[in-house]
């Protein structure tokens, strides 16, 4: 009778959820709550929240497919891969990486109740944050994973620093970045899309490698986290016209991060004064 009653009327959006979350326990999962289109089920040993949403619209169109629409539903949960194994200790060790934010994200970051994000002060309103690296998901380290790392006497934070700059060196090829233009208007771009384009900056060696190539000061840019631009200060139309577009892209694009130019001087990143 129960199946006879939901087939002959058209279901809300309560009762449409309620109606799937009785399929989804009889079917043999156990579900963690219900709030609202949002179904918690649990999959491996983990909680799943299924939004019923794109459901609910399939059965607004087509309301005689019900029993078809749940049972895609109980066929994508029948599916869903058991996560990866967790990592070796090698593994993370090996993933740890660093990765360029601005302070105004971390300070964002921090309102919500998770536990504070490992950083180090950079320049220009930017930090230096640390994440693990795996193939399926990116973590931040937090201060309780650091006192993890640091539980040893021997190991200190700039070590761990280091290491995490070793690790993106090795990340980091000639295939990461490409030259153009000739004299003082040679440009040498790396445009990632791995989140590290931009923290390549923190490599000295490479910086300096860059700068041998460029005549001049070699200034840069990093709008946001997957663009950097390095180039000479020689030529004020070419320097005035790439500034522009850093403050653009700085104000447009996803994970931002200075609008303003860098230069690479005596060894190091500084921010850059038009009359240095």
């Amino acid at each position: 009778n129960y199946r006879g009653d939901v087939m002959s009327k058209l279901l809300d959006l309560e009762s449409f959820a309620a109606h799937v979350e009785a399929a989804t326990r009889q079917a043999g999962f156990t579900i963690e709550k219900r709030d609202g289109l949002d179904l918690y089920v649990i999959l491996h040993g983990q909680p799943l929240r299924c939004n019923l949403n794109t459901a609910y619209s399939a059965y607004q169109l087509s309301p005689h497919r019900l029993d078809d629409i749940v049972q895609v539903h109980l066929k994508v949960l029948r599916s869903v891969p058991p996560p990866p194994p967790p990592p070796t200790e090698k593994q993370a060790a090996e993933s740890l990486l660093p990765m360029l934010n601005q302070a105004r994200w971390l300070k964002e970051t921090q309102r919500l109740d998770a536990l504070p994000l490992v950083h180090r002060p950079f320049i220009a309103g930017l930090v230096i944050t640390y994440v693990f690296d795996f193939p399926h998901h990116r973590a931040y380290v937090n201060v309780d994973m650091l006192a993890q790392i640091m539980d040893r006497p021997e190991i200190t934070f700039d070590m761990i620093h280091e290491y995490a700059l070793e690790n993106l060196r090795k990340r980091t090829t000639s295939r990461n970045y490409e030259a153009h233009g000739l004299r003082d208007k040679t440009m040498i771009v790396c445009e990632t899309y791995d989140g590290y384009a931009a923290t390549r900056i923190l490599l000295p060696d490479l910086m300096d490698k860059w700068s041998r190539r460029i005549p001049g000061r070699m200034l840069i840019g990093i709008p946001n986290r997957d663009f950097l631009i390095a180039f000479s200060n020689r030529n004020p139309a070419h320097v005035a016209a790439i500034a522009g577009q850093v403050r653009r892209d700085a104000a447009q694009r996803d994970h931002p991060l200075c609008a303003d130019l860098l230069v690479w001087q005596d060894g190091k990143i500084r921010e850059y004064r038009p009359k240095q």
